[in-house]
């Protein structure tokens, strides 16, 4: 009989370092400029911080949120056994729609009215800018920031209970086990970029529809399915050692040099910078019919599928311990998640006169909000009686 109450630590732990790339993509996202944030601090463009600023984020872009989909996916299943339709989507909403709900409503204007007032759009009053903010952005979801996972989870979760409903599972769900067989990795690889390529056509990279980047849900949807898999054949478990290792690397050696060239050919590497020739080459990669747009797609899912792979089997082998620290970083990691862009406005906000290189201004911001966050929503946030509920 399986155990379904065995504590996954390295999960846990997967899960924390996961949330941090999250503060630090957001972080570049302040200093460099490329994507949408709340608030961009201006430099004058020098040629290493757009390479490493484009590199970081991409690469981060490429496999964070989907690794974080199929840990949700992992640990779907068992709480739908548990706990039944009914209470299941009662307690998905609970602690995913309410928090989506929360930090749209209220996390939001906070930010664009007392942070960065230039998002108050000449409203002479919070309550006029509250009112045209329930009009407009907040109501087509454009004010729920990094929430959209909560909310896009909250979905592929009711629909994954009510599919259960339909067609309960086999009656032995152990019955057949992946191996991570490098045909069934490719496979996946494959798949997803499929997806990513068609998806693009209709929603190219960069493109909003109702607070949500649809261009990246081939790959959010595939490894939510992927986890609740992994779940019930245990998958990851038989994962070797040496297996994840050359996946990891391969991510990471393979990873970067191409994504350089696939950018370098779009000419993303352009300098001095002009604003029209990088909207056109960044154009060229986000979607549509070309062989750069499905390289792209390509290159993102080889990476989401390899560093899935290798950093499952590193945090199983190295990073499986439920100590102290690691638990209250666990504890606090969705709070982190849902408060962590005001945190760092703030910190960034507080850094604007320290003149240094974007890249050094990073780093120092990167050193004080990753263990800011944490402190600030162990201590604080999670033990707020209204919070705590959610949280």
């Amino acid at each position: 009989m399986r155990n379904d109450t065995a504590r996954h630590y390295y999960m846990d732990n997967l899960r924390t370092a996961i949330i941090m790339l999250v503060i630090l993509l957001h972080l570049a996202v302040t200093y460099s400029g490329l994507g949408r944030w709340y608030y961009n601090e201006q430099h004058a463009p020098e040629l290493f911080g757009q390479v490493f600023f484009g590199l970081f984020q991409t690469f981060v872009q490429g496999f964070s949120m989907g690794l974080m989909f199929l840990l949700a996916g992992y640990f779907t299943p068992g709480a739908l056994d548990r706990k039944g339709i009914a209470r299941f989507a009662k307690e998905r909403w609970r602690r995913l729609g309410l928090p989506a709900l929360v930090y749209l409503l209220v996390v939001t204007p906070f930010i664009c009215w007392v942070e960065v007032p230039v998002w108050r759009g000449g409203a002479s009053s919070f309550l006029d800018y509250y009112g045209g903010y329930l009009k407009s952005a907040g109501m087509n979801l454009l004010g729920i920031g990094p929430m959209w996972f909560a909310l896009a989870l909250l979905v592929f979760s009711i629909l994954y209970a009510l599919l259960r409903a339909v067609r309960p599972p086999a009656p032995n769900p152990e019955a057949r086990r992946g191996n991570g067989s490098f045909r069934v990795l490719a496979a996946l690889i494959l798949i997803v970029t499929l997806g990513a390529f068609l998806l693009r056509l209709a929603f190219p990279v960069g493109t909003i529809f109702w607070g949500m980047q649809l261009c990246f849900f081939s790959q959010y949807v595939i490894l939510f399915i992927a986890g609740i898999l992994a779940w019930r054949t245990r998958f990851q478990e038989r994962i070797t050692p040496a297996v994840g290792r050359r996946w990891l690397i391969a991510g990471i050696v393979l990873g970067l040099p191409l994504l350089f060239v696939i950018k370098w050919m779009a000419g993303v590497y352009h300098f001095p910078v002009e604003a029209a020739h990088m909207k056109t080459a960044y154009a060229t990669l986000a979607g549509g019919v070309s062989w750069l747009s499905f390289s792209f797609a390509l290159w993102e899912s080889f990476v989401a599928i390899s560093m899935t792979v290798g950093l499952m089997a590193l945090f199983r082998d190295k990073l499986n311990n439920g100590g102290s620290l690691a638990r209250r970083l666990s504890d606090s990691s969705f709070a982190v998640y849902m408060f962590h862009p005001p945190i760092i406005i703030a910190v960034s906000l507080a850094l604007q006169t320290l003149v240094v290189a974007p890249v050094i201004k990073w780093v120092i911001a990167g050193a004080i909000c990753v263990p800011l966050c944490f402190l600030l929503s162990y201590h604080v946030l999670i033990r707020v009686p209204v919070l705590k509920r959610i949280l």
